[in-house]
């Protein structure tokens, strides 16, 4: 049976039966408007699918519960606002689906059925699960009506709710929920004295709210409560203060004939310490260029030198003293510590974080990885339940966020050493299309390109990881995507380069060492290939060619018995 998690939204109308006996011409007629009008464009515009319908009900299946819930909201406020008969309940659930064709099934299913039996006329009501996922992303209260024993259902179902009763519009001053770095970005100040350049200065501050918006990692404040404070002298700390972020960025643009100058400046609201700053001269000769350029220089810079600052913060506290947020930081850099003991400490903190908040889309992502440096590196004795922790932990992140790069990267690598490549394309190629500036998703593509053949394709994507984030933790496995794809390109003394330049960053890399000992060999210089091998085998005891077989993803026959021919040359037992 496959199986698949999705975000479930289970609809029915209220009072059917009575709607139906007053009036049925009229009653069916309403309901085909409503689902013309309302109910299948919302749909289609969160990217849901109509599974089913099902007499006066319907169930949908979305790719996260953040769709499914800003489906529904903008269902029920339609609704409400049109003052007619017609009134839907609404539950919504996240869990694990069995797919028939068409059709899913599964305990998933049944409790968002039972959540829609629960909710209020008008109202809707999520389980526990969805709840959590949701985190800030949607700018609505739930109540928490406690625990529920539900008919068919063994557990109890935490049940929240939302009613247009008591929903309230969005306050003007934002204040972050979550426990992520929270940024705003003020409107750059226009210094050139010509009020038809404003619409240059607030372009480049809405462009970088919007392309920051898709790093899920940040909680970034809307455009429409920072431009409040466009035109007024203002202080750091206090705008911080109001906006509750710990971070502020803000600008300045000034034109002088064909010449515009940008400079932009990063500020640690808590210290007032400037993080990042840099000036931006360029001619205009194509002012949405240049204001394309400046937006993405900014926001490359910016993004890595939050999570920088983040990790600085939960560096020198006790793990006793972390968040879950806290914690996921420390996870990635034990993780790219590249030991086992590291991988094994990263797992146990990313459990930690997963309890505390099991809607936190990263702890699951992360999570993922570090399984699959586990198979990488043979610190799993079994590397068919390692991959299918990973693929567990990547499908989980992306139940709860189909939005974050994050989680489609490492659903893309899950599908990568599961030897799915068409899969993992469409995984990656998702996750750049959601950020194009997420670098590791980038990285991810190097690896994938480089296993399948495609050396330009790998060598372009290693150009735009590094160009969005120089010093990532995770540069390392970049490194072992080039060197793959320049071997398998038959480039041995180009991949004995690679190599050479990671080990010399990370002494001691597995991948490094293996692609550095079969391209030694392959161009005959005998002993530097033993040599190579001779670190490999005491960096990974007892490592043996058909373990190579198993555990790196080569996609051709061929260029996968060239690699294992080259270690084989060096010496490394079958």
């Amino acid at each position: 049976m496959a199986r698949r998690l999705a975000a479930i939204l289970a609809a029915d109308v209220v009072g059917y039966s009575k709607l139906m006996a007053e009036d049925e011409a009229g009653t069916l007629a309403t309901l085909k408007a409503h689902r013309a009008g309302l109910f299948d464009p919302e749909t289609e515009r969160h990217g849901g699918r109509i599974v089913k319908l099902m007499g006066d009900g319907v169930l949908v299946e979305f790719p996260s519960v953040v769709d499914a819930v800003e489906c529904a909201l903008a269902i029920q406020t339609a609704l409400v606002a049109g003052e007619g008969k017609i009134r839907l309940r609404i539950g919504i659930n996240l869990g694990d689906v069995i797919i028939d064709g068409d059709d899913i099934y599964g305990d998933g299913v049944n409790v968002a059925s039972r959540l829609e039996a629960l909710a209020e006329a008008g109202g809707i009501a999520v389980s526990g699960m969805v709840h959590e996922g949701l985190g800030n992303r949607v700018e609505v209260d739930f109540s928490d009506a406690g625990e529920h024993q539900v008919k068919n259902i063994a557990r109890p179902i935490r049940v929240f709710h939302w009613s247009p009763s008591r929903h309230e519009a969005p306050h003007a001053e934002v204040k972050p929920v979550s426990e992520k770095p929270s940024i705003a970005v003020l409107p750059f100040n226009n210094m050139s004295g010509d009020p038809e350049q404003e619409y240059f200065s607030d372009g480049i501050a809405e462009d970088i709210i919007t392309a920051l918006s898709h790093f899920r990692e940040f909680f970034v404040i809307a455009r429409n409560t920072t431009f409040t404070y466009k035109g007024q002298a203002v202080k750091v700390d206090q705008v911080c203060r109001e906006l509750g972020v710990r971070y502020l960025l803000e600008g300045s643009v000034r034109k002088a004939g064909n010449r515009v100058r940008v400079t932009a400046q990063f500020i640690d609201g808590e210290t007032g310490a400037h993080l990042w700053a840099q000036r931006f001269d360029r001619d205009l000769d194509d002012i949405f260029a240049v204001q394309d350029e400046i937006t993405q220089a900014i926001v490359t810079a910016v993004a890595p030198e939050t999570l920088g600052a983040e990790f600085k913060r939960a560096q020198f506290k006790q793990v006793a003293d972390l968040n879950a947020w806290e914690k996921v930081l420390r996870a990635r850099w034990h993780t790219y510590k590249l030991t086992k003991q590291d991988n094994e400490t990263a797992q146990g903190l990313l459990n930690e974080a997963i309890a505390a908040a099991p809607g936190l889309a990263e702890a699951y992502s992360t999570l993922a990885l570090s399984h699959i440096h586990a198979l990488l590196h043979v610190w799993s004795d079994d590397p068919v339940a390692a991959i299918v922790a990973a693929d567990t932990a990547a499908r989980q992140a992306v139940g709860l966020d189909g939005n974050d790069a994050g989680g489609l990267v490492a659903l893309g690598m899950t599908a990568l050493f599961s030897r799915r490549y068409d899969d993992a394309y469409q995984y990656l190629e998702r996750a750049v299309q959601q950020n194009p500036n997420h670098a590791r998703a980038h990285g991810a593509l190097i690896v994938l390109h480089g296993v399948s053949g495609d050396y330009e394709a790998s060598r372009q994507a290693a150009e735009r990881a590094m160009a969005l984030s120089p010093r990532d933790s995770s540069k390392v496995f970049w490194y072992g995507g080039r060197g793959i794809a320049a071997y398998v390109a038959g480039r041995y003394e180009e991949c004995v380069d690679i190599c050479n330049e990671a080990l010399r960053e990370h002494p001691g890399y597995a991948s490094s060492l293996r692609q550095l000992a079969a391209a030694l060999a392959m161009l005959g210089r005998q002993d530097e290939a033993a040599a190579a091998l001779k670190q490999l085998v005491e960096r990974m005891p007892g490592l043996t060619i058909s373990q190579v077989a198993r555990i790196v993803p080569v996609r051709h026959a061929a260029d996968q018995e060239r690699l294992l021919e080259g270690l084989r040359r060096a010496g490394l037992p079958e």
